[in-house]
């Protein structure tokens, strides 16, 4: 396998992970708007951490991809 073949590999674990999270209850609430400012509960703040962690990786992966692109 080449370089590019490894980085959509990694490409396409990666999106599906977040596509996972993303479908979680967990997701969603730390996702709503709650009265009382629920939202910003702390429960949620490691909910939103994960899924910045994870499009920060999938848009790592596009970029690295485009690089290897010829």
């Amino acid at each position: 396998m080449n370089v590019r073949e490894l980085l959509e590999v990694e490409l396409a674990e990666a999106k599906a992970e977040l596509r996972a999270h993303m479908g979680t209850w967990e997701y969603a609430l730390s996702m709503a708007a709650g009265c009382h400012g629920g939202r910003e509960h702390p429960v949620h703040w490691a909910t939103r951490a994960r899924t910045e962690q994870l499009t920060t990786r999938c848009r790592n992966l596009r970029a690295r991809l485009l690089e290897h692109s010829s």
